[in-house]
């Protein structure tokens, strides 16, 4: 029987996509304007100047980098306009920044920066002077002067916090004014020297000429309010110039903040504080307070260089109103809320021309630091454009540009404005400015489109309509009439003409009334055809309308279809994993327990184990004191045993010793009856450490030589038999002697050591005798005490060997004494 396999789990296969009509993404350049700064002397040396309204020339001067290196040569730069030094504050605000502030109104979103190296008039473009202002009051004038009749009373619109507004009635709106009027003013904090104050005489608002222009074209059924904020990035960390320092904590300075993405992935800065503003005047107010609470200070090239990135932002929040054109709807849906930042980048800078020391080392690195960021950002996004990849834009390397990623994407016009400084000495740093507005004019940025709102379908007019009816009211009240019950619809009715005029006539007024009626039928006739015109194009209009909405609807519902698709199979797939997820669970539950019981098994054998190793223990404590004890007691027998063998030893040694003198007597007195020289052993001649048994034995003489003549030898007496002989000399003569010996072949035995050895045990000494016949005998004394007289002396007699082996341990070779 063939095991059973698991069948493989295919993936469903994705539904095909909804073949949508590909639009054509319409696409605009960043538009890059360059203005040229007027000249401190007279007689300055210039680097940079103004071929045409588009063309910028730039010549390196003598001073220069590229001049020492040999690569010095003249360039030209295009721009979309080039403002040359005698260029007023106005030209640049209605050239650049004045479509934006027309988009804006709209509900469309700008970004406005001013770029360029410190000392280039980058502050003096966006902040300008009280006299002649620059973009930022020239924008807020701009933008009041058009919707100041159109605008809202406070509070009617509030910010969430999550970078959206809610709208409120006017009944809460009210409430919460007379709560912020009812407030206190907080006392004014006294300046810090870390802020240094703006530019001189900014808020003398008595000579400011404000900028009279304004945006035509505004929607008037709708309300407008304006909010701003101001923030800065120093160091690359964002702070609050509009935050009240009571709520900074007990440092009493503002405190960094943080980017967030709102629901409609837009960037936009957590806890930023957003005033609203009635009018210019509260505005510019604003404006200036965050001004002294920006960083700013002294270097060798600008006596007030930012340090910091300022940004300035005007947010327009406008609803529609109701069918009646009296109340704002509330209905978030309907809002549009549409914003334009004015943004004055710090300048980059070299530290070998400013010198700088301390902090101003760290903040010119954070700025060199941001702006390559910047410069990098638009360096992929044109390679991305111009080559078609996909790289990744480094938005988040830099907070300047992670703020401003959103524009970079399609979600506004984005606009900059590079300032140059032409004296000469400024060459080295303009040079990567004007590359670098070069490379911004070549990358396309997404054309913004209007963010679509819903629509409440009310008629327009209906605010006019009101404010009529409201004035006719007046008037009626003022005349004495009764208004009360007065009520009006300004629900229009379409009519062809006016009422008919009257059609009683006479014979002599008949001509006139006929003209009458001819002339009123001709303008109902035109009337007529107008409002058919009219209605054929709303009717083409809506067919569009509908037909896109038609072919919408099918590409929505056959998405629908897929996503459904998917849906049942990712609800398939999750049922599966949940069954997977419950046995799982279960064999998890079992394997738990089973680890439990391992665990209490392992504890127990850790503790017999320790048990074990504790009796182990003791018993090798037990078996240590008694090998000690042992140890001791046999060294104390060892060393018993010792004594006593050497008592014993010294007892055989003394017996031996007098047996050996006693048997020398003996064969001396034998040999005294015979003739012959005799040898008298002495006790030097003997070796007598390990004393042995010895056993009498005769030598025979040999009779190859006839002069050895030895009737009778002495052995030292050995109970173990006769001595070991060397098998390889079997003859031997004596000393001075012309007898030769045939020597008896000895025997031995051969035991093992207790060290793993061998060791040789001899049974048997010869013993050597040899007697001179022409020595006289020595006299001995007679049973009365009389010596007898030798026939020999010492010198002559024989000499006679002795061979002495000692103990069996070891071997030692005969010696032979000369008596």
């Amino acid at each position: 029987m063939k095991p059973e396999r698991t069948p493989m789990s295919r993936r469903p296969k994705p539904p095909p996509k909804p073949k949508t009509a590909e639009r054509f993404i319409e696409r605009d350049p960043v538009e890059v304007y360059c203005r040229i700064r007027p000249p401190e002397t007279p007689n300055q040396e210039e680097c940079v100047r103004a071929v045409d309204s588009r063309t910028v020339k730039l010549t390196p001067p003598d001073s220069c980098f590229a001049f020492r290196n040999g690569h010095a040569k003249e360039q030209q730069y295009k721009f979309r306009h080039v403002f040359k030094p005698d260029s007023t504050q106005k030209d640049v605000f209605d050239y650049v920044a004045k479509p934006l502030v027309s988009d804006v109104l709209r509900g469309k979103n700008g970004l406005l920066f001013a770029y360029g190296v410190t000392g280039s008039g980058k502050t003096h473009t966006m902040q300008g002077s009280p006299h002649d202002g620059g973009i930022v009051p020239r924008t807020l004038d701009v933008v009041f002067n058009s919707i100041n009749e159109y605008q809202t009373k406070r509070c009617i619109f509030k910010p969430d916090g999550m970078n959206g507004f809610d709208a409120q009635c006017e009944l809460d709106a009210s409430s919460e004014r007379r709560r912020i009027d009812a407030t206190p003013i907080p006392p004014k904090t006294p300046k810090t020297p870390r802020y240094r104050r703006d530019t001189s005489g900014s808020q003398d608002s008595s000579q400011r000429i404000p900028d009279s222009s304004r945006i035509e074209c505004i929607d008037e059924d709708n309300v407008f309010s304006i909010f701003v904020a101001y923030i800065e990035i120093y160091n690359n960390y964002i702070y609050d110039l509009l935050e009240d320092l009571s709520d900074a904590g007990p440092s009493g300075r503002l405190q960094t903040k943080i980017l967030r993405e709102d629901a409609q992935h837009n960037m936009y800065v957590h806890g930023c504080t957003e005033v609203e503003v009635k009018n210019p005047d509260d505005a510019l107010e604003v404006l200036y307070k965050g001004q002294r609470r920006r960083k700013i200070a002294y270097t060798r090239l600008n006596c007030e260089s930012s340090r910091s990135h300022s940004i300035f932002t005007i947010r327009v929040v406008q609803a529609p109103l109701d069918a009646q054109g009296e109340e704002v709807v509330t209905d978030k849906a309907s809002m549009m809320v549409s914003q334009l930042s004015l943004v004055d980048l710090a300048g980059s800078e070299r530290n070998n021309r400013t010198r700088a020391v301390g902090d101003r080392i760290k903040e010119a690195g954070n700025i060199n630091n941001s702006l390559m960021t910047l410069r990098t950002c638009i360096e992929v996004l044109r390679e991305n454009q111009m080559t078609g990849s996909s790289k990744k834009v480094p938005y988040r390397d830099s907070k300047v540009t992670h703020y401003f990623k959103n524009y970079f994407d399609g979600e506004g016009k984005v606009k900059m404005v590079v300032c140059v400084n032409p004296k000469a000495d400024d060459y080295d740093e303009t040079l990567p400015v004007m590359k670098f507005a070069e490379l911004a004019s070549e990358v396309q940025v997404q054309r913004s489109v209007q963010p679509p709102r819903q629509d409440p379908g009310f008629l327009p007019g209906r605010r006019r309509a009101n404010q009529l009816f409201k004035e006719v009211r007046r008037r009626l009240e003022e005349e004495g009439e009764n208004v009360k019950n007065l009520e009006v619809d300004l629900t229009p009715i379409y009519t062809l003409a006016p009422a008919w005029p009257a059609v009683s006539y006479t014979a002599e007024t008949r001509d006139d009334v006929i003209m009458k009626l001819k002339a009123y039928l001709q303008k109902r006739i035109h009337s007529r055809e107008k409002l058919q015109t009219e209605l054929k194009g709303k009717i083409l209009t809506m067919h569009t309308n509908v037909v896109e909405m038609e072919k919408e609807n099918l590409i929505m519902k056959k998405e629908i279809m897929s996503l459904r698709s998917l849906y049942d199979d990712a609800m398939a797939k999750v049922r599966t994993l949940e069954s997977m997820l419950l046995n799982a669970e279960s064999v998890n539950e079992s394997l738990q327990r089973k680890f439990t019981d391992y665990n209490n098994l392992v504890d127990e054998c850790n503790a017999v184990r320790e048990e074990r190793d504790l009796a182990k223990s003791q018993g090798q404590l037990e078996k240590q004191k008694m090998k000690a004890r042992l140890k001791s007691k046999l060294e104390v027998e060892k060393d018993k045993l010792k004594n006593d063998m050497q008592a014993k030893l010294s007892e055989q040694k003394s017996k031996m010793y007098h047996s050996q003198v006693r048997a020398l007597q003996e064969i001396f007195l034998d040999n005294n009856q015979t003739p012959g020289n005799v040898r008298v052993p002495s006790t030097s001649d003997s070796d007598l450490h390990q004393p042995r048994q010895c056993s009498q034995s005769s030598i025979k003489g040999s009779t190859s030589d006839p002069k050895l003549n030895i009737s009778q030898a002495f052995l030292t007496p050995d109970l173990r038999g006769p001595a070991v002989s060397n098998q390889r000399h079997r003859r031997s003569r004596s000393q001075g002697a012309d007898m030769w010996l045939d020597h008896r072949p000895g025997q031995g035995d051969i035991l093992p050591t207790a060290g793993g050895g061998s060791q040789v045990v001899l049974q048997d000494v010869e013993i050597l005798k040899q007697r001179d016949p022409l020595a006289v005998p020595v006299s001995k004394r007679s049973s009365d005490g009389t010596p007898k007289v030798d026939s020999t002396t010492v010198q002559e007699r024989c000499a006679t060997g002795i061979a002495y082996y000692g103990t069996p341990s070891h071997y030692v070779p005969s010696k032979r004494t000369k008596l």
